[in-house]
């Protein structure tokens, strides 16, 4: 008894008396043995495979036996009978960990089994020291309880190496009566850790663990395959691990491969999402795949997987605290349950199949949506409810969101098809309609995603034959009104929209000079063509001689059916330009630039709401070093999100009395935007009255007796005195007195209650109920008021003018709420003056109001104009939502600044050299005087009007005395009707003695 207590009690707390520790075994022992069930022998396993007994393998029976086998290196262990690991000689010994239970330790390449039979209760641990250690076709339980404070040790560890579990029941039933004493646990459960037992533990790096022909006593509480190192407890485990689990197997808590340098979780079954795989949690990072195959793992938080696929019929069902999943493959009619998900979130791909028999399913709550962030490809059936018979669709309800995808990426069910519903996509969503009529599809704008910025007219080929590595080209999509692309095919042989094009001059487009508008050259020869091998690449054809200059590529709407003869007939086409893209054609060698998209990113983001859709600009720059040139603006409309509803809550609630009904609203919420969705009146009956019906009785059986009892006695007293008036008149009188004369008979009244008015509450003042009783009395029952009805009205602020926000009652149009908005005022840039580089420059920006509050950038758009070259650039902000009108600020982007190269003394005279800078500059501006500080009395100027020239003498001077020179560059710009020059900066002064 002392031996079982030793394994019970808290494995770090010492035992101080002897004696104190020996009564505590006895009555510890007594209430274990008469609290925990023993295990259940062979008899209860639910799979038998009996083994044929290899030629190497020894039977044990007890436990002397199993620890000598494994001690000596035997590799092929059967157990026959039950017996209990409890050893002394495995218990820790010294400090802290005094007491606690060491493991047993089971060499690689054992294999243990029960042949059907065999059972094994472990009071200690277990650890796996080395790979291909397989137990099988056994009961395995682990007895290790909390009793008395203990430290239950029911672990398995792999210390990085591979073991099978086949056909193992591990399931041990906590005590009948659990309390503090015997243990409070339901369940006795191992926990499988892939790390090693925390002294001197070797660990591998390929921890692995498959749990196969399982029972239903196959159960664990949790499996990590990567986790920390936990002091006393267990050693770290990071490396890799693989996981595989039959669909019988039962996990109560997580499987975790969070802390793992890669991890595979393998869930499998033997029909198609049927047999499901029981556990709580599914934790991975960004180096795990998991895979279900032809079994379901329901309703299960899943967080930080990288890959899922769902094959043969695999189904995976995440609870609703799944904040996102990443990518998603559907293979063999694999299915993403996602009806306990209202609003779900794919951050990564999502693949399906091409092949219509093999076809996944996407499956929705009827309220639900899904954003998928990733790439979409292959086809996808979409249906809600219900994984095996679709369920309700709500006719204009956007499902699915993504950018990517096409049309087809989703198709509805068979039975949905039947009852008249097709599903849609619309600027990015898949929405079904009901009875939809389709729209003739149209041409409705374009992205072009690269072009060339700058072409060698000798790279441009006369046909496609002779096209080279160094042919410019353009890659567009083209898109429908819808925001649907067409397919390359598409655009190829049916529609060929690459033919809408005209190539201008940009000088004479950007121009307004009525005698420009009647020009005839303003056209370059040039066409495009497409090699069917390149989707989405149009080619620049020459037919004729190429002009050098800048020109400007308009893609049009519609066919250019007569050729236009002038500038004016080109820009009679401007209506219908869908894009324009500027090309600088060369004949120098090694200045061409092809654009290059970058991934488009978001600007200008307005956030959906329940009920607002919302939008951002998608923009794509060239990410080629040195340029980042804006290439596509697309603005994108965000489809409102839709209410969540939330739990129904009890308002005005008013209790039930005798004979007077009581009510509640029951009211829904969006848990969004906390809006009412739904109010709904609930009565409550109202209480019976007490011993309604007594009093009732009582007076009714009183007249009726003793009318009956009183006319047959008098008439025979006086017979001969009157016969024929006697009785007649008697029995008829004294039926009628007896009720008056007995009054005090009568039962108390009670009221009885009847509602007979209602006056409806509203929002301005209360309502009442009046109830009366047959007798005259009646009381009034006060009606709560309703609650206002908010209506928004806003007035947004401008510059110069406050706005504001105000909530009234749509009914009694009290003001409930209001927000003074204030007027947008300031517009700060971070930098006001830039060098020219070639590149764009975008200032960040800050808008105050006139309280100095900064305006949230949700509230405008920012726009930037003349913001790559030298001059005047201007940031635009136009504001949106709470404010309207729009700020202006200008900054600098000034030319490239020079040095002097040398300053050379001459008589009364010298001769200033400085660095060539022609790059977006017009000349060069010197000063010089003989006051070093360069005060503006004696400063004088000399401007060189060409950027070609770089070297000055100046004359004029005083002889022998010093004088101080510097230079600087300038580009003279337009603006307005003006021209200004914009300076850079001054180059280091230098000095120079004229000569005497």
């Amino acid at each position: 008894m002392l031996g079982l207590f030793m394994y019970k009690r808290r494995e770090n707390e010492f035992m101080k008396k002897r004696m104190i520790r020996f009564c505590c075994g006895v009555m510890a022992a007594g209430l274990l043995l008469s609290g925990i069930p023993v295990p259940a022998m062979s008899g209860n396993m639910q799979k038998v495979a009996v083994s044929v007994l290899a030629e190497d393998a020894v039977i044990v029976t007890d436990y002397d036996e199993f620890a000598n086998a494994l001690s000596s290196g035997k590799k092929n262990i059967v157990v026959e009978g039950s017996f209990t690991i409890r050893d002394d000689k495995l218990t820790e010994t010294d400090g802290s960990i005094k007491g606690q239970m060491k493991p047993v330790q089971i060499p690689g390449g054992t294999t243990i089994t029960g042949n059907g039979t065999g059972s094994i209760t472990c009071s200690h641990p277990i650890q796996i020291m080395g790979d291909d250690v397989e137990i099988r076709d056994i009961q395995l339980v682990f007895n290790s309880s909390n009793g008395l404070g203990s430290v239950p040790h029911r672990e398995i560890f792999l210390a990085g190496h591979s073991l099978v579990l086949n056909n193992v029941s591990t399931y041990l039933a906590g005590p009948d009566k659990p309390n503090p004493i015997v243990g409070t646990e339901k369940e006795l459960l191992p926990t499988v850790y892939a790390g090693g037992y925390h002294s001197n533990t070797a660990v591998g790096t390929n921890a692995s663990l498959t749990v196969t022909n399982e029972n239903n006593k196959t159960m664990f509480q949790d499996i990590y395959l990567g986790h920390e190192a936990s002091a006393g407890q267990r050693t770290a485990y990071t490396g890799s691990a693989k996981l595989e689990l039959d669909a019988d197997a039962k996990i109560r808590g997580t499987v975790s491969a969070e802390n793992t340098s890669l991890a595979s979780l393998d869930f499998l079954g033997d029909q198609k999402g049927y047999d499901e795989i029981t556990l709580s949690e599914i934790k991975g990072n960004d180096k795990t795949v998991m895979t279900v195959k032809n079994c379901a793992v329901l309703g299960v938080v899943t967080t930080g997987v990288k890959d899922i696929l769902l094959d043969a019929g695999g189904r995976l069902q995440p609870k609703d605290g799944t904040a996102q999943l990443n990518n998603i493959t559907l293979k063999n009619g694999g299915c993403l349950d996602l009806t306990q998900v209202l609003d779900a979130l794919v951050k990564g791909s999502f693949t399906g199949s091409d092949d219509n028999a093999a076809r996944g399913k996407l499956v929705l709550n009827k309220d639900g949506y899904v954003q998928i962030d990733g790439q979409i490809s292959g086809v996808t059936q979409f249906q809600t409810v219900s994984h095996v018979i679709p369920g309700t669709i709500l006719s204009g309800h956007a499902y699915i969101a993504s950018e990517n995808g096409t049309a087809g990426s989703f198709v509805l069910s068979d039975t949905a098809i039947k009852n008249n519903y097709s599903l849609i996509r619309k600027n990015g969503t898949w929405t079904p309609y009901i009875n939809y009529v389709p729209v003739e599809r149209e041409l409705g704008s374009i992205e072009v995603k690269s072009y060339p910025k700058n072409v060698v007219i000798n790279h441009i080929p006369t046909n496609m034959e002779d096209k080279t590595g160094d042919s410019p080209y353009l890659n567009v999509i083209w898109k429908d009104q819808d925001g649907e692309a067409y397919t390359f095919d598409d655009v190829v042989n049916y529609e060929s929209f690459y033919d809408n094009m005209v190539l201008i001059r940009s000088d004479y487009w950007n121009s307004d000079d009525e005698e420009i508008q009647q020009k005839t050259d303003w056209i370059n020869p040039i066409r495009l063509d497409v090699d069917e091998n390149e989707p989405d690449h149009y080619y620049l054809i020459a037919y004729g001689k190429v002009q050098t200059g800048k020109y400007t590529l308009l893609f049009c709407l519609e066919p250019i059916e007569r050729h236009p003869d002038t500038v004016a007939d080109v820009k009679a086409l401007k209506d219908t330009v869908l894009a324009e893209k500027e090309i600088i054609f060369t004949d120098e060698p090694g200045v061409s630039h092809q654009h290059v998209a970058g991934e488009p990113v978001k600007e200008n983001e307005i956030a959906a709401t329940c009920t607002q859709k919302g939008s951002y600009d998608k923009v794509v720059y060239c990410k080629d070093k040195g340029c980042g040139e804006e290439l596509s603006r697309e603005n994108i409309t965000v489809p409102a999100s839709g209410h969540k509803k939330g739990e129904p809550v009890t308002e005005n609630r008013v209790e039930a009395k005798v004979g007077v009904d009581g009510s509640y609203d029951k009211v829904v919420y969006c848990t969004r935007c906390k809006e009412e969705l739904s109010r709904e009146k609930v009565v409550i009956p109202a209480l019976k009255e007490p011993d309604k019906e007594e009093p009732t009785e009582k007076p009714t059986e009183k007249p009726i007796e003793k009318p009956t009892e009183k006319p047959t006695e008098k008439p025979t007293e006086k017979p001969t005195e009157k016969p024929t008036e006697t009785p007649t008149e008697k029995p008829t009188e004294k039926p009628t007195e007896t009720p008056t004369e007995t009054p005090t008979e009568k039962p108390v009244h009670k009221h009885s209650y009847v509602l007979k008015k209602t006056t409806e509450a509203t929002c301005m003042k209360e309502g009442e109920k009046i109830y009366s009783c047959a007798c005259g009395d009646s009381y009034t029952e006060k009606i709560a008021k309703k609650s206002h009805t908010p209506e928004k009205k806003l007035t947004p602020a401008k510059p110069g003018s406050n706005g504001k926000n105000v909530t009234i009652c749509s009914v009694c149009k009290t003001v409930l709420k209001q927000d003074t908005i204030y007027a947008p005022k300031t517009l700060k840039l971070s930098k006001e003056r830039y060098v020219y580089d070639g590149k764009v420059k975008k200032p960040a920006i800050k808008v105050t109001d006139n309280k100095r509050k900064v305006i949230s950038g949700s509230f405008y758009k920012v726009s930037y104009q003349n913001n790559k070259k030298v001059g005047k650039a201007t940031v635009t902000v136009k504001f949106q939502g709470n404010y309207s009108g729009i700020l202006k600020k200008t900054f600098e982007i000034c030319p490239k600044g020079t040095s002097i190269s040398s300053v050379k003394s001459g008589k009364k005279s010298m001769t200033v050299k400085w660095k060539k800078q022609a790059s977006q500059t017009s000349g060069y501006e010197i000063v010089y005087t003989a006051d070093a500080s360069f005060g503006k009395k004696n400063t004088k100027t000399a401007v060189i009007k060409s950027n070609k020239t770089t070297v000055k003498e100046i004359k004029g001077l005083k002889p022998g005395k010093k004088y101080y020179v510097k230079v600087r560059t300038y580009k003279e710009v337009k603006s307005g009707t003006k021209k200004v020059r914009i300076y850079s900066d001054w180059s280091k002064k230098k000095a120079v003695q004229i000569k005497k």
